[in-house]
């Protein structure tokens, strides 16, 4: 069994107040907004198993921002001779592991913030012992300035016995693959490092090393040997050692370090974004799971076409073996094709799980991988039509009836193109999320429709709205009911069919697209203007 982790508990870390991440075993896929803390979480899990952030000690790069604001905010606020090092701002971050027995559990011990007897590792940020009286004079300063003072704070790596960490446990594999930001060769010595110390057996990497100081030695004996008879020569007239030339057998120029990935012939740093995306997931997901157990996965869909993105989230499928792997997305095609069960979305520092989504609703939106999921999950106030003429001419309503946009309004509008409703809805329920739809009656009763969907319902949050069947059967009939033929006329000018409603059922592009763009306006027909009226009481706007 690989290490696993069970619990991610954090306090007061950047954005993080109080927060607790169950995760699952497998696959992870965290999403959420902007500033929701996606990058924040896996930065976090960062630090505490390794004890760095971008490669570089926690303790030598303490910020002041990585305290909460709203904490750091709350202690200033604090007349002055009430501020003191005992209540300052701290951090901390506690990952909690499942292990097999063996070097892991020397990990153990209950100093974590939930006092439980595991494995695991934490990340520490408090005042320095030795220097509360600096602490206490800067605080105390009636002109202090609102940021906290970490030169006088100490970051500590424990695990949960207490004891200091130094170095990472060698059983605990670690990869953390961002493709947002394309690294320098400083970068690229790291992944050939990832590739080096997996794949070669230490006694294969020493074996290396001696053949390769032979080589340079032979090599500087050749073509070095002139050169330094020269420079003896010339120095024979000053007394002392003799000046000559030799090639650097130090540690700095061993022969890792003229080693670098390549792409397809290409050094991995000239390679273009998209191919050093797909090139460091594979150096990390390529490797033994019993060495890499853990992998973490920043947007991997930056830089990629879709074709690319798709090979890439299939081969991320291929290679997870037993590992557990973390993504960060803002795209719904690796959402859905990942799974649906295995996403954490994180709203308020609160991670919010769909692994209790009906099987075959995450089954349904695996094989409907192109559908906007993440569009339906993140937005606050969403309302979901049946096609792109009806989003069109919905918007043209909201418009004319609030002076904005949907979206200006935080409403977001979104056609589903033969989606079930009732995926939507349940989808909705699991978030608590408000969701108003609008569908034909397709010739049924309101109540048929309102039956199918009755678990998911609440009145005011998530409603079902549907033209009454006497008014026709579809939204064409419906707005030719709503409104006189002179107004229908004004839109349609051109319109030489007896009936509107015929027209433009035949013609469905055509026609959205002149009422959104007349200048004359029309009246919504009963079922849309009921929607009209719930979203005014929710962003303050009436007509």
């Amino acid at each position: 069994m690989t290490p696993v982790i069970t619990r991610v508990q954090i306090r007061g870390y950047r954005r993080f107040q109080e927060f607790t991440f169950e995760p699952e075993s497998g696959a992870n896929i965290i999403v959420g907004g902007n500033e929701a803390g996606k990058s924040t979480l896996l930065e976090a899990m960062t630090l505490a198993l390794t004890g760095r952030v971008n490669g570089v000690r926690a303790t030598e790069c303490l910020n002041p921002y990585w305290f909460n604001h709203t904490v750091v905010h709350n202690f200033f606020e604090k007349s002055p001779n009430e501020r003191s090092h005992r209540d300052a701002p701290t951090f901390r971050i506690d990952v909690y592991l499942d292990v097999e027995s063996g070097e892991l559990e020397k990990l153990r011990g209950v100093n974590n913030m939930a006092n439980a007897d595991s494995v695991g590792l934490s990340v520490w940020a408090h005042p320095d012992p030795e220097y509360t009286q600096e602490l206490d004079d800067y605080f105390q300063q009636e002109d202090c300035p609102v940021i906290l003072p970490v030169e006088y704070y100490l970051v500590e790596w424990l695990n949960f016995g207490g004891h200091p960490v130094l170095r990472r446990p060698k059983e605990l594999g670690i990869s953390l693959i961002d493709s947002r930001t394309i690294r320098s060769e400083r970068g690229v010595d790291y992944y050939t490092r990832q590739i080096l110390e997996t794949r070669l057996d230490p006694k294969d990497r020493s074996r290396v090393s001696v053949d390769h100081r032979k080589l340079r030695a032979a090599l500087g004996r050749e073509v070095l040997s002139d050169l330094n008879e020269e420079l003896a020569e010339e120095n024979q007239s000053i007394p002392g050692a003799v000046v000559g030339l030799q090639i650097d057998q130090s540690r700095s120029a061993s022969w890792e370090a003229t080693l670098i990935p390549d792409v397809d012939g290409v050094p991995l740093s000239m390679a273009g974004q998209g191919s050093q995306a797909v090139a460091k997931t594979i150096l990390a997901m390529g490797r033994n799971a019993d060495t890499n157990s853990l992998v973490l996965i920043e947007e991997p869909e930056n830089h990629l076409s879709h074709t690319r993105m798709r090979q890439l989230i299939s081969y991320i499928k291929h290679s997870a073996q037993n590992r557990q792997v973390f993504i960060t997305t803002h795209s719904s095609y690796v959402l859905n094709r990942l799974g649906l069960d295995q996403v954490a979305l994180l709203n308020n520092g609160t991670p919010a799980r769909f692994n209790t989504l009906k099987k075959d609703t995450i089954r349904y939106f695996q094989k409907l991988s192109g559908f906007d999921t993440l569009r339906l999950i993140l937005a606050d106030m969403i309302v979901v039509v049946e096609g792109p003429s009806d989003e069109i001419v919905f918007t043209r309503f909201f418009t004319d009836r609030f002076g904005r946009e949907p979206l200006d309004c935080g409403v977001d509008v979104m056609s589903i193109n033969g989606v079930s409703f009732e995926r939507c809805f349940e989808l909705a329920t699991l978030l608590g999320r408000s969701l108003f739809a609008i569908r034909d009656n397709d010739g049924h009763s309101p109540e048929y429709w309102e039956e199918k969907l009755g678990p998911y319902l609440q009145e005011g949050q998530r409603v079902l709205s549907i033209g009454n069947p006497s008014l026709g059967n579809t939204l064409e009939p419906q707005i030719e009911s709503a409104n006189t033929n002179e107004s229908l006329r004004f839109v349609f000018p051109k319109t030489k069919s007896p009936s509107f409603a015929d027209w433009m059922q035949k013609n469905k592009t055509d026609a959205a697209l002149a009422i959104a763009t007349s200048e004359h306006t029309l009246i919504p027909p009963p079922y849309i203007q009921d929607v009209l009226d719930l979203l005014a009481k929710r962003i303050g706007s009436a007509s």
